[in-house]
């Protein structure tokens, strides 16, 4: 169906919702899938470049620094990373001599994973890379904005989460999540 003419002239809010003269670009979600499309390519230029990393194997190595020790579920769940993949690529980090395993000490069924000092020396290695590229990423804004942006996002982030929880809530049929998307602002 085409809009009229008046439709297309008449500029909507961006307000991340938009109204009914506005298309996708005017949404939130279209807007972060786009940013993160573009981070992720960005981030994956450095990742295989300078260490020989993918984003994914990044994003597990980070989320363990901060974790510390942690079972694989918990490792996918924050890592946004399905516990399949996890999996495959736990092994590979293991075998490059990032992760190892360890007895997990309450549940003799489970092994609980961290990072190895070379890991760890990789990590920080990968931040302060990360940390030039989001300043570069970010230069348009000012320092407050900054802060702004971070403290609205971590509010987006949480609403998402509970809208998650209310639509898991209402499923009827039988439907199962097998993984849910996770956030580095998602409490432990």
């Amino acid at each position: 169906m085409s809009r009229s003419p008046a439709a297309v002239k008449a500029k909507p809010s961006l307000d991340g919702i938009g109204d009914e003269s506005s298309d996708v670009r005017h949404l939130f979600s279209y807007n972060l899938q786009r940013l993160a499309s573009v981070s992720s390519r960005i981030a994956t230029r450095y990742m295989l470049d300078d260490f020989q990393l993918t984003v994914q194997e990044w994003r597990a190595l980070a989320v363990l620094d901060f974790l510390g020790d942690a079972p694989l579920y918990i490792l996918a769940q924050r890592a946004g990373i399905q516990k399949s993949q996890t999996s495959r690529l736990i092994a590979d980090l293991s075998k490059r001599g990032y992760i190892q395993r360890k007895r997990h000490p309450s549940d003799k069924r489970s092994t609980l994973l961290s990072l190895t000092e070379t890991g760890a020396d990789l990590v920080q290695q990968v931040l302060a890379q990360s940390r030039i590229r989001n300043r570069k990423m970010l230069e348009g804004l000012t320092d407050e904005e900054r802060v702004q942006l971070m403290s609205l996002l971590g509010k987006a982030i949480n609403s998402s989460f509970h809208y998650l929880e209310e639509l898991k809530q209402d499923v009827t049929d039988t439907y199962e999540e097998t993984t849910e998307p996770a956030s580095f602002f998602e409490e432990p």
